[in-house]
C-alpha cells in the first residue's frame, strides 16, 4: 500500500520548500546561478524591446544563460554528491569569469566559484 501512495504537494511548491533546507555552503552556488540566468535573460529581453523586434543574442547573454543552467545542474548534482556538484559549479564559475568579462558576469562567476570552494571545504 505504501509503495503505491503518491506524494501530496509535489510540484512547484515542493521545490521551494527543498530550497529552504539547502545547506548554507550551497547558497552561493544557487545565487550565482540565478544571477547569471536572470541577467542573461533580462539583458536579452531589454535588447529585444529596445529594437522592437527579435534580435540575435550576444555571446555574453548566451554564456550567462548557458553557464547559469550549468551552475543549477551543479547544485542539483551536489544534492547527491557534493564533490561532483562542486566541480560542475566551479567549472561554470570559471567559464563565466573567463568568457563574460562584464561586471555582472564576474560577480556571478566568482559567486559560483566561491560557493564551490566553500562546498568542497565544508564536506572534508
Amino acid at each position: 500500500m505504501e509503495a503505491t501512495r503518491t506524494k501530496s504537494g509535489a510540484g512547484f511548491g515542493q521545490s521551494w520548500r527543498e530550497l529552504s533546507h539547502t545547506p548554507t555552503y550551497q547558497v552561493p552556488v544557487v545565487l550565482g546561478s540565478i544571477v547569471a540566468l536572470l541577467v542573461g535573460i533580462l539583458t536579452y529581453v531589454f535588447d529585444a524591446s529596445a529594437a522592437s523586434k527579435i534580435v540575435a543574442a550576444t555571446p555574453n547573454e548566451a554564456y550567462l544563460v548557458l553557464f547559469g543552467i550549468v551552475g543549477m545542474i551543479g547544485y542539483a548534482v551536489s544534492k547527491q554528491n557534493v564533490q561532483n556538484g562542486s566541480i560542475v559549479a566551479a567549472i561554470a564559475g570559471l567559464a563565466l569569469v573567463v568568457l563574460v568579462a562584464t561586471q555582472l558576469g564576474l560577480f556571478a562567476g566568482l559567486l559560483l566559484l566561491a560557493g564551490a570552494v566553500w562546498s568542497l571545504a565544508s564536506t572534508r
